[in-house]
C-alpha cells in the first residue's frame, strides 16, 4: 500500500506541468483587454485569463478593460508596462492597419511586441439586420440610398475593414463609429443601423437568434464570398489583404523586452491552456472558436503582416481617406549602384530601388552611424521610405553589421 502510494505521487508529479512552480508563481498577473465588458475580445481574454493563472500557478489574474480609440490606447498601456511578464493583454488586429497609416496617437511597434498567442482565426463577415429590408449582399451592392453602418473606433478592424469593403466593392453605406463590444448589434435590434463589419464569431449568436443574415464573407468556406463580388484589381488587393489579417486573431501580447525565459513560460502556459479539454469544453459552451498558435509563430506573422508594398498601402490609404504615409520595411539589400547611391530591397511582394540622400537618408551599421558606402549587398535593414517621392528616398536605413 506504502509502494503504491509513493508511486502515485511520484506519477502525479512528473504529469504537474513544469512551469507551475516557476517564475509567476504566487504572483499577479494584470490582463489588460482593449475594449469594453461584453463582446467577444472580453470573453477571449476572460476565458483565456482564468485558465491561464492555474497552469502559470499565479496566484491571480486581475482583467483590466482600457477601451479607446480602436483599442489604441490599451495597446499603448500594455507596450508601455514594465517588461517583467506580469502584464499582458489582447487587442484588435485592426491595429496593424493602424501602424501602417502611422495613426495619430499610436504609440508602439507590434514587431516590438512580446508575442504569447493567437487563440483563433478571425473570419471577417458582412451582416444585415432582419429589419433592415435589404434580403441580400446585392440588395446593399444596388442601393441607392445610404445604408448606414456600425462601427468600433477609428482605428479598429471594424472600422478600417468597413472602409476598405466600402471602396473596393463600391459600396453606398455611411459609417457611423463608435459601437464598441455588443453595441453595434443592439444599434441593429433599435433600427439605426442596417449592418456591421465584424468577425463571423462575434456575430454569429447575432445571426442565429434569428435577427441578422450573414451577407458576405471573407475567407473561410462559407458562402456568398465577398471575393467572388471583387471586379478590379483593387477591389482583390483589398478582399486578400483582410483574409490574411483575419488570420491573426484573438491575439495575447505582453510589453517589448519581456525576458526571453519569462516569455517562453507565458508561451507554455498559454498553449497549455488552448490544448486544455476543460478550457476547449467551456470554449464550446460559449460559441468560441479556438485554433491556437505560440507567439514565436505570431511574431512572424504580424512581421509578414507589417511588410506591405507601396501599391497596397497606397489602396488602404485611399480606402481610409489619408494621405500615404512613409513606409516601414525590413529587408536584405538586394543590390547596390551607382556608389551606393542606389539601393535595392524588398517591400512586401514587390522589388523597390530608392536613391539615398547624403544629407537627408541616416545610415546606421550596428547601431553606429554610417557612410551609406558601408552598406553591403546581402545585409538585413529596417528601412523607412517615402512611396510618393518619385525616387522613393529613404529617410532611415539602419543596418545590422
Amino acid at each position: 500500500m506504502k509502494k503504491f502510494m509513493v508511486a502515485a505521487v511520484l506519477l502525479a508529479s512528473s504529469i504537474t506541468p513544469g512551469w507551475a512552480d516557476g517564475y509567476f508563481k504566487g504572483k499577479t498577473i494584470t490582463y489588460i483587454i482593449a475594449t469594453n465588458p461584453g463582446g467577444n475580445y472580453d470573453a477571449y481574454g476572460r476565458l483565456i485569463g482564468r485558465h491561464l493563472e492555474g497552469k502559470l500557478g499565479a496566484k491571480s489574474v486581475v482583467f483590466k478593460n482600457i477601451p479607446g480609440a480602436g483599442h489604441i490606447v490599451g495597446a499603448n498601456t500594455l507596450h508601455s508596462s514594465k517588461p517583467d511578464g506580469l502584464t499582458i493583454g489582447t487587442f484588435n488586429t485592426g491595429l496593424i492597419y493602424s501602424q501602417l497609416l502611422q495613426t495619430e496617437g499610436l504609440n508602439f511597434d507590434l514587431g516590438e511586441m512580446s508575442w504569447i498567442g493567437k487563440a483563433a482565426s478571425d473570419m471577417r463577415s458582412v451582416v444585415l439586420s432582419s429589419n433592415s429590408g435589404l434580403k441580400s449582399f446585392e440588395d446593399l451592392l444596388n442601393s441607392e440610398k445610404k445604408v448606414l453602418f456600425a462601427g468600433a473606433g477609428i482605428g479598429s478592424a471594424s472600422f478600417t475593414e468597413t472602409m476598405m469593403l466600402r471602396d473596393g466593392l463600391d459600396l453606398n453605406i455611411e459609417m457611423i463609429p463608435g459601437y464598441n463590444g455588443n453595441e453595434g448589434e443592439m444599434a441593429m435590434l433599435r433600427g439605426e443601423v442596417a449592418g456591421q463589419v465584424s468577425s463571423y464569431d462575434s456575430l454569429r449568436p447575432f445571426v442565429e437568434a434569428g435577427n441578422g443574415f450573414f451577407a458576405l464573407l471573407v475567407g473561410g468556406d462559407k458562402q456568398p464570398q465577398a471575393i467572388d463580388y471583387a471586379k478590379t484589381e483593387k477591389g482583390k488587393a483589398i478582399v486578400s489583404l483582410i483574409d490574411a489579417t483575419s488570420n491573426l486573431g484573438r491575439l495575447t501580447a505582453a510589453p517589448p523586452g519581456v525576458p526571453a525565459d519569462v516569455l517562453e513560460e507565458l508561451r507554455d502556459g498559454y498553449m497549455a491552456v488552448l490544448e486544455d479539454p476543460a478550457f476547449l469544453a467551456e470554449a464550446e459552451k460559449l460559441g468560441l472558436s479556438i485554433q491556437g498558435v505560440r507567439g514565436d509563430k505570431v511574431a512572424e506573422m504580424i512581421q509578414a503582416a507589417l511588410q506591405q508594398s507601396p501599391e497596397t498601402l497606397k489602396i488602404i490609404s485611399a480606402a481610409m481617406n489619408v494621405e500615404v504615409p512613409t513606409l516601414k520595411v525590413r529587408s536584405d539589400i538586394l543590390s547596390l549602384e551607382d556608389s551606393n547611391k542606389i539601393i535595392e530591397f524588398n517591400a512586401g511582394d514587390q522589388k523597390v530601388k530608392a536613391k539615398i540622400s547624403g544629407s537627408r537618408t541616416k545610415v546606421t551599421v550596428g547601431g553606429a552611424e554610417a557612410d551609406r558606402k558601408q552598406l553591403v549587398v546581402g545585409m538585413n535593414c529596417a528601412i523607412e521610405f517615402d512611396p510618393n517621392h518619385e525616387e522613393n528616398e529613404p529617410s532611415v536605413i539602419a543596418c545590422n553589421s
